[in-house]
C-alpha cells in the first residue's frame, strides 16, 4: 500500500519552522506496512492544496494531511477539503463538547472561533482530539483514503497513535515491516561499510541495511517486510548477531538510545561513579550525562574549566605544564583528569580540552584539535582528535567521543 504525506503551511516553506511531523508520520506509516511514495509541503492557498490533492490521488492509497486546522484566518485546510469533497460544514456536538472540555481544562472561555472549529464536513468521519480544539477528519474518494490531522506536534502524535493507526489497520491489509536499530560509535561511515562489506554480500535476501550517521552515533537499521512477524524477528536476530561479530567494539546499544544512556547502564550495573572536567565543551558532557533519569546515582559533578586560571585553581594543573605544552595538549588533559579525580573522588573521569573555533587555531593546532582523557586513579588514556572548523559540531563530536572513550575504558575495549 502506498501513502503520501502533505504538510500545509507557509511557515514551513519559508523556513520558519522545521517539519518534524512528516518524519513522525512517515516512520509510523512505514512501521504499519505502508510504502511512503512522496512527502509534499504546500502553501496556505486553496488552489495549491487542491492541485496537490488531485496529483497524489491518482497514484496512492492513503493521503495524510497535516496543518491548517486552527482557528485563525490562515487555517484553510478544512474549508479547502469541504470544497474538494463537495460537501458542507455542519455543527458536531461531540466535537463541540471536546472543545469545551479542553478550553475549560486550560482556564479559557469558549469564543466564536472555537465554536466554528466544531463545524465539520458533513461527509467525513470525525477523529476526536483530546488535546486541542481541532478535530481530525477522514474521507474516502475513488478508493483513496484521506486523513487530515492537526499540525501541533503533541496533538498530532497522540491522535495518530491512538486513533489514526487503529483506523488504518482496520481499513488496509498491510504486511509487517520490522526494523532493528543497531547503534554504533567509533568508526566513520565509510569504515563501517568496509568492515561490513562481506556481511552485506551474504545478508539474508529479504533484509536491507541502511547507514544513518550523526555526530552522536551511526545507526545501522536492518529492515524486513514479511507476513510472518515472528519469523521476521528471528531472521533479524541472526543478522544482528553477524553484525555484532564484525564490529563488537563499536556497538553500544539498540533501539533509540545514545552514548549517555549506554554509559548510565554500565555505571549503574557496576555501582560506580563518574565526574567531568571540560574546557571546549563547556559542560555539555555533564549535561548529556544528567539528561538521563537517575543520573544522580552515578554522576557526582562536573567542572567547566574554560580558563587556565580555573584549570590551575580547581584541577591543580601546573602553570609550567600550561606554558610548555599549551591548554590543548595531552599533558594538560591528563593533569585535568588527575585533579578532577582527587577533587571529586569518583571511580572514573573525563577531561576535555580543545579548540572549538572558529578562531584560535594555529598550523600546529588547527581549529577542531581536541584532546580527550578518560580513566581512573590507576590509568589514564588520552587521545588527540581533529574534528573540523564548525564550533557547535566540534562540541557535539567531542562530547560523543568522550562518552564513548569512557565506555570503552570501563569495558576494557581499545579506545579509537
Amino acid at each position: 500500500m502506498k501513502a503520501d504525506i502533505i504538510t500545509v503551511g507557509d511557515e514551513i516553506l519559508i523556513g520558519q519552522i522545521t517539519d518534524t511531523n512528516s518524519v513522525f508520520i512517515a516512520e509510523k506509516l512505514n512501521d504499519a506496512g505502508f510504502e511512503i511514495r512522496q512527502i509534499t509541503s504546500v502553501s496556505d492557498k486553496k488552489e495549491h492544496i487542491k492541485l496537490i490533492l488531485n496529483q497524489v490521488s491518482q497514484h496512492t492509497d492513503l493521503v495524510i494531511i497535516t496543518g491548517g486546522l486552527g482557528p485563525t484566518a490562515d487555517d484553510i485546510t478544512k474549508e479547502t477539503l469541504v470544497e474538494y469533497f463537495e460537501t458542507r460544514l455542519v455543527p458536531n456536538a461531540e466535537v463541540l463538547e471536546d472543545v469545551k472540555k479542553f478550553l475549560k481544562s486550560k482556564g479559557f472561555e469558549l469564543n466564536e472561533r472555537n465554536v466554528k472549529q466544531a463545524e465539520v464536513p458533513e461527509n467525513c468521519r470525525i477523529i476526536r482530539n483530546k488535546n486541542g480544539t481541532a478535530a481530525g477528519m477522514m474521507f474516502e474518494k475513488n478508493n483513496t483514503v484521506y486523513i487530515s490531522v492537526p499540525a501541533v506536534p503533541f496533538e498530532m502524535k497522540e491522535m495518530f497513535e491512538t486513533s489514526v493507526l487503529p483506523l488504518l489497520k482496520k481499513r488496509f491489509k498491510t504486511p509487517s515491516v520490522i526494523h532493528r536499530n543497531i547503534l554504533t560509535y567509533g568508526y566513520f561511515e565509510s569504515d563501517l561499510a568496509e568492515k561490513l562489506s562481506d556481511f552485506e554480500k551474504n545478508m539474508h535476501p529479504n533484509v536491507s541495511l541502511a547507514y544513518l550517521p550523526s555526530p552522536e552515533r551511526i545507526r545501522l537499521r536492518l529492515s524486513i517486510t514479511s507476513e510472518d512477524a515472528e519469523k521476521a524477528k528471528k531472521i533479524l536476530d541472526t543478522e544482528t548477531e553477524k553484525i555484532e561479530k564484525e564490529i563488537s567494539d563499536a556497538v553500544f546499544g539498540y533501539g533509540d538510545i545514545f552514548l549517555q544512556d549506554a554509559v548510565a547502564g554500565i555505571l549503574k550495573e557496576k555501582k560506580q561513579t563518574v565526574s567531568t572536567a571540560e574546557s571546549c565543551t563547556s559542560g555539555n558532557i555533564a549535561r548529556l550525562i544528567t539528561s538521563v533519569p537517575g543520573s544522580s546515582a552515578y554522576f557526582k559533578g562536573g567542572i567547566a574549566a574554560y580558563s587556565n586560571e580555573v584549570k590551575m585553581s580547581l584541577l591543580n594543573v601546573s602553570e609550567a605544564t600550561l606554558d610548555k605544552y599549551g591548554a590543548v595538549s595531552e599533558e594538560v588533559v591528563k593533569e585535568m583528569l588527575k585533579g578532577l579525580l582527587d577533587l571529586m573522588k569518583t571511580d572514573y573521569g573525563i577531561a576535555v580540552s580543545g579548540i572549538a573555533g572558529p578562531d584560535g587555531g594555529t598550523p600546529e593546532k588547527p581549529v577542531g584539535t581536541t584532546w580527550i582523557a578518560a580513566g581512573n586513579k590507576e590509568k589514564i588514556i588520552a587521545k588527540k582528535y581533529i574534528f573540523g572548523n564548525r564550533r557547535l559540531l566540534n562540541v557535539r563530536f567531542a562530547s560523543a567521543r568522550a562518552l564513548d572513550n569512557l565506555r570503552r575504558f570501563i569495558l576494557g575495549i581499545d579506545i579509537k
